[in-house]
């Protein structure tokens, strides 16, 4: 079973952090939720009956790890302010398009936490449709379909940001 789960950490490691770090924000905090995460799918490995998706049932882990993370901070967190927390991070662009990355972080600011968390999965975590279905307990054409429309919107707020039409 160890090598088993060796192979399946290894596998989904990076998606897993990258998820958790753009909701977190912060790398020490991230590596402390990507370890309880992979501590608890460990604990819970052996009696995994299916383990066709494990990438989804990883990140649902990770998604239920966040919010317990962020449940014991509350004691100092707003819940308004823990919000900031559930949007996605600022991205480092290489190629330094200062502009079209401003006016997207703002386009994302005018998303709801639901749609933010789709966006999210799709992007950050780089989930497939049938993945983000079994996570976000949704319906598979649900979810693309209003996949389709967040991008949709996103388009439209980049092009008024930028000044275009």
């Amino acid at each position: 079973m160890i090598v088993e789960f060796t192979s399946v950490y290894d596998q989904y490691f990076d998606d897993i952090y990258r998820y958790v770090y753009v909701k977190t924000g912060n790398r020490w905090d991230a590596e402390d939720i990507v370890s309880e995460t992979f501590r608890k799918a460990y604990e819970n490995f052996s009696s995994l009956k299916d383990r066709s998706n494990l990438k989804a049932w990883l990140l649902t882990i990770a998604r239920n790890t966040v919010y317990d993370y962020y449940r014991k901070k509350k004691s100092f967190l707003v819940k308004d302010e823990m919000d900031f927390y559930f949007e996605p991070l600022p991205f480092e662009d290489p190629f330094d398009q200062e502009g079209e990355m401003e006016c997207l972080k703002k386009s994302l600011h005018h998303l709801s936490k639901e749609d933010l968390e789709i966006t999210n999965l799709r992007y950050f975590a780089g989930l497939k449709f049938k993945e983000m279905s079994m996570v976000l307990e949704r319906a598979e054409d649900t979810l693309r379909v209003k996949s389709h429309r967040i991008t949709k919107k996103i388009g439209v707020l980049m092009k008024k940001c930028l000044g275009e039409s």
